[in-house]
């Protein structure tokens, strides 16, 4: 994959890959370690992998890390940064201008009946009639914040009065065990869909630096019913 690999997400935001380290095979070097064991070829190599990953053996996982730039809308942000185990940098609204940027859904979504966490597309809504509400209320904040610092209010207090939906703006470092935990939780059914969509686009790089982690996570991988539940 060639650094710069840019997969567009939610509207006007994107996953890029910026570089990574090590492989498959440097996971299972650091296993190996354990008993100062020699490769005993590829396909022991696979196959005591998938070992580790089977049976959570997740510490080898930590000698490989991926960076990525992503950009979301500050909802996203709020859900992303809850796995504390990510070290990041984001756009800092305190020295930088925000960008006149938002996310609108292409369908909107009721709250589902049975399940608090949940949404589903429902016939009953408007949704070009909502559609424009909500642009129309992101125009009028944006403007309020133009107008704020063109008066002189520090860009720490002017943006205040934007929504969570604008765009923001990070670069992240993750290693493979903690990236995978993360996919667990946001690749799952119950997880928000615009998260949902995030985190594949992650995957996608993921498991074409590490396919063989990556067979391993679509073949064990746990159900919600094993899973801790997040917000």
């Amino acid at each position: 994959m060639e650094k710069g690999h840019t997969i567009p997400i939610l509207g006007q935001g994107y996953v890029r890959y910026i570089d990574h380290l090590g492989t498959d095979l440097r996971i299972v070097e650091a296993a190996r370690i354990s008993y100062k064991s020699p490769s005993k070829g590829v396909e022991q190599d696979k196959k005591l992998l998938l070992y580790l990953y089977k049976h959570r053996h997740t510490s080898p996982f930590e000698q490989c890390s991926i960076t990525y730039n992503i950009k979301m809308p500050i909802f996203i942000m709020r859900q992303f940064v809850r796995h504390r185990t990510f070290r990041l940098n984001e756009w800092s609204g305190r020295y930088s201008e925000l960008a006149d940027e938002f996310y609108v859904p292409g369908q909107w979504r009721a709250a589902d009946a049975k399940n608090k966490q949940g949404s589903q597309v429902s016939a009953s809504l408007d949704h070009a009639a909502l559609t424009k509400e909500v642009k129309a209320s992101n125009d009028a904040a944006y403007a309020t914040y133009q107008n704020l610092l063109k008066q002189g209010v520090a860009k720490e207090l002017a943006r205040m009065v934007l929504p969570v939906s604008i765009f923001t703006e990070v670069y992240v470092n993750c290693d493979l065990h903690n990236l995978v935990h993360f996919l667990q939780l946001r690749e799952d059914d119950h997880a928000q869909l615009e998260i949902r969509e995030l985190g594949a686009a992650m995957r996608q790089v993921a498991e074409n630096l590490f396919p063989w982690t990556f067979e391993a996570y679509h073949k064990y991988r746990l159900t919600i019913s094993e899973k801790p539940q997040d917000g």
